[in-house]
């Protein structure tokens, strides 16, 4: 009898660990072999087809200077191609080649970047998906969906989750489009930074620390990035713990902002619903409210020729955000009351009682919108809330 219920006990207990310790993956050599085999093999105009599965890759698969090219899987949660136990390289996927069209796969728990496409011309990419199981960790990759010195790129349908700068980013850049897309749990949701000619519309950014970012930036090939539109988003509840690694430029995001403006140009934010967040809505602020030095003498650090229109914005009841600079900020000069629209005041001449900067706020709904210019440049000196010097068109 006692042996008995001394096995019943360690078949038990064998159960139990069984539970406890899920079998870890393992690389398939083969798997990875096949993959990157066919795209070394790729002719202009080839379609790799990777059926449904999931696909354990231990280094990163490329595709060079090989046009034309698709790859497509079997649908966007069928086809997997996970990171988990990778060894080398700096990406998930790396693309250096023109024309190439990418669909329905999931690349996940890359070492470095999901998917890294790099001095491209004519890329799509629909129907991907880039995460980290793992949830939020300042060790995930940067970037999701990663699109750099491209021209002509199209991102459409795709969603990208925990990574820890952007789900979906696309830099340096000319005429970009981002659509239909879902960005969540990322530290930036969809960021467009130092581009040329870019749409983002009818996407979803969603519990990001910040929702959709416009960045220009100092010391990069390409500077003095212009002419976004940002329409028809929806950009809601973007309250997300910031898990950057400190350093990164969007460390400094305030989790509770939908969208930032950082040394833009020529962008138009309109139609979009733009809600529940507790810092801010949409912040305008020149490069210098980052007191970070650069060396580039082309740099332009202002934002100018901006148009917000026709915005929804519905903030939400707590405290701005206090763990970083920008939010501790909005709290200092407005004491538990986010505010929707935040402009530094920070202008070329050195004058906050003009409009030279050619901001421009109008048609906007919300419960008593909060609008506030804090004039950073003076030690907010003279803060206003009278939206009416920037009501033009």
């Amino acid at each position: 009898m006692f042996k008995i219920f001394s096995g019943l006990l360690l078949m038990i207990g064998l159960l139990f660990l069984g539970c406890q310790q899920s079998p870890q993956p393992v690389a398939d050599q083969d798997a990875y072999n096949k993959l990157q085999a066919q795209l070394l093999d790729a002719k202009p105009g080839s379609i790799i087809e990777i059926p449904a599965g999931i696909y354990e890759l231990d280094r990163s698969l490329s595709l060079d200077a090989i046009a034309r090219v698709t790859i497509r899987g079997a649908g966007i949660d069928k086809t997997i191609l996970s990171f988990k136990t990778q060894q080398a390289g700096a990406e998930g996927l790396r693309i250096t080649a023109d024309s190439v069209t990418l669909e329905d796969f999931t690349v996940q728990d890359a070492l470095g970047d999901g998917i890294k496409l790099q001095g491209c011309e004519q890329v799509v990419i629909q129907r991907v998906k880039a995460t980290w199981t793992d949830g939020a960790k300042a060790s995930n990759g940067g970037y999701g969906l990663y699109p750099v010195q491209c021209k002509h790129v199209l991102i459409d349908s795709c969603e990208a989750s925990f990574a820890s700068d952007a789900g979906i980013y696309v830099g340096q850049s000319e005429d970009v489009v981002v659509r239909n897309s879902y960005a969540h749990e990322n530290v930036a949701g969809i960021e467009i930074e130092n581009c040329i000619n870019s749409r983002v519309y009818h996407n979803r950014a969603e519990n990001n620390s910040g929702g959709i970012l416009v960045f220009d930036l100092p010391d990069l090939q390409v500077v003095n990035g212009h002419s976004c539109d940002v329409f028809q988003n929806q950009i809601v509840d973007n309250n997300h713990k910031n898990f950057a690694a400190e350093g990164n430029m969007v460390a400094i995001v305030p989790p509770g902002t939908g969208i930032i403006l950082l040394a833009a140009k020529k962008v138009n934010i309109y139609e979009n619903n733009i809600t529940g967040h507790k810092t801010i809505g949409t912040a305008i602020a020149s490069y210098h409210i980052t007191e970070l030095p650069w060396k580039d003498e082309r740099y332009d650090p202002f934002t100018y020729d901006i148009s917000i229109h026709d915005n929804a914005y519905d903030r939400q009841r707590a405290i701005p955000d206090l763990s970083k600079d920008f939010g501790k900020m909005v709290n200092l000069l407005f004491p538990g009351k986010p505010q929707d629209i935040l402009y530094d005041g920070i202008t070329r001449n050195d004058d906050e009682t003009s409009n030279s900067m050619n901001i421009c706020i109008h048609d906007n709904t919300g419960d008593q919108l909060r609008f506030a210019m804090v004039d950073a440049a003076h030690d907010f000196d003279h803060v206003s809330q009278d939206p009416s010097l920037y009501n033009c068109q």
